[in-house]
């Protein structure tokens, strides 16, 4: 019974003194429609996908952000960005898909 006693004493002392990450790591998935692939367009469709990525993430409270990303298909530009709350190094599991289309 006292050994009972000193297991369970010892894993509530480990519990109260270790604290889980409770970090937020998604992965935000924007397009944008392209008319042509001209440079302006393209730079333009860029521009428009960090901005949509970027006020997503800032708006769920994400304060890390880095593109991870980006193709251009025959009629869309597609932009991968990876958004987290905690250390930006830490960011192997992704919780969260996010999928944003202009």
């Amino acid at each position: 019974m006292k050994r009972w006693t000193s297991l369970v004493a010892a894993w509530l002392l480990a519990v109260t003194l270790v604290t889980p990450a409770w970090a937020r790591t998604v992965r935000i998935e924007t397009t944008v429609p392209l008319a042509d692939h001209s440079e302006e367009t393209l730079n333009r469709a860029m521009k428009q996908a960090v901005e949509k990525s970027v006020q997503g993430a800032t708006a769920i409270g994400l304060n890390w952000i880095r593109i991870d990303g980006a193709w251009v298909l025959p009629d869309m530009f597609v932009l991968w960005m990876v958004a987290t709350d905690g250390d930006p190094g830490d960011d192997e599991g992704l919780d969260v898909d996010v999928q944003t289309t202009l």
